[in-house]
């Protein structure tokens, strides 16, 4: 931790749990209506459509069979996160299982405004989507999307994936990961984050706002997935999400065959709330040109020189240096960069 941060962090500590017992307190408070109760559908192939006030809303696939878990996987949470959504409208074109013991739901584009922007917040308010958890059902365009999804779809489920990249700006080494809990809940996570054993894990405490948030504050297993970004859909990445994907059907007993043999993972559980957090480390220093010397997945010590942003005014540039020493995980591709920027996150794996 940075030289006098101990004050901010302890700060953050209370403001994240004072917004987890409010968001809480309040689904505890608020009553909802369904409008589509998915366990009064048909068996068979369903297409539905989930709207908010002001036009909000996704586009949901789902497949009911016979009575059992109800899994639910989104894309495109960000806009220019093109992973997930071309993974799940695929399979909403194809998958058609003889036998299914549970629901299946897949909204490949969560974000919709954000998606047709090809850009990571949405540009009717700028709100970042995985900031507003639980959201408002009276607020922002964004909130009221937040809302729509927390309330109508995500209530009713009893696990949940967010397909997430590193979007159009940054590149990452790809990772699974999940809010640690207790008990019979942190196990299921971990069994679920196992099944995408192609990519490393990277556990951490509950942060506000994201959709993980929100399946925490409602006890539902939930785990993300990041894929490398840069901008487009990487073959690998996606042959990987499918195994995945299949893997945890077969895990959860919604399609049938024997559990799945799995790889043995890279597995980092984290105390710290901001290890995981992205936009928080090595922030650019000056708006400007952004220079990087170091290299996806090189492993550096504390206070090496990962690179320089020079100011377009002509004046000195300033060097970043590793804030830790650990492994780049993500580095951005973007050289244009405003001050606060993220520009690298590490970690000790």
């Amino acid at each position: 931790m940075p030289r006098g941060c101990g004050a901010r962090f302890r700060a953050l500590g209370l403001a994240v749990l004072l917004r987890f017992f409010t968001s809480r307190l309040a689904m505890a408070n608020t009553p909802w209506k369904k409008s589509h109760d998915l366990s009064r559908l048909s068996a068979g192939f369903h297409r539905l459509r989930f709207t908010a006030a002001g036009g909000v809303g996704f586009d949901a696939f789902i497949w009911r069979g016979e009575p059992g878990p109800v899994l639910l996987v989104n894309g495109a949470t960000h806009g220019d996160e093109y992973e997930g959504p071309t993974l799940l409208r695929t399979w909403a074109e194809r998958w058609r299982p003889r036998r299914l013991a549970g629901t299946v739901v897949f909204v490949p584009v969560l974000n919709e405004a954000a998606f047709f922007a090809g850009q990571r917040c949405a540009p009717v308010d700028g709100a970042n989507l995985a900031r507003v958890f639980p959201g408002k059902a009276n607020g922002s365009p964004t909130e009221r999307l937040a809302h729509l999804f927390d309330t109508q779809l995500l209530a009713q489920c009893t696990h949940y994936a967010d397909l997430h990249s590193a979007g159009a700006a940054y590149h990452l080494k790809p990772w699974t990961g999940y809010v640690t809990h207790r008990g019979a809940i942190n196990r299921t996570q971990r069994a679920m984050a196992a099944c995408f054993d192609a990519f490393w894990v990277w556990a951490g405490p509950y942060l506000p706002g994201r959709t993980l948030s929100a399946a925490f504050a409602r006890n539902i297993p939930a785990i993300y997935v990041e894929c490398q970004g840069l901008g487009g859909v990487d073959a690998g990445d996606l042959r990987n999400l499918d195994h995945g994907l299949r893997n945890l059907l077969r895990w959860a007993g919604l399609t049938p065959g024997a559990a799945p043999r799995l790889h043995r993972q890279a597995v980092r559980i984290t105390r710290d709330v901001d290890e995981a957090h992205l936009q928080v480390h090595h922030p650019a220093p000056v708006d400007g040109l952004f220079v990087p010397l170091a290299a996806l997945d090189r492993r550096v010590r504390r206070g090496a020189p990962l690179g320089h942003v020079l100011p377009l005014d002509g004046s000195d540039g300033h060097l970043v240096r590793a804030e830790s020493t650990g492994r780049i995980i993500l580095i951005r591709r973007q050289r244009s960069v405003r001050r606060g920027d993220a520009l690298f996150t590490l970690a000790p794996v």
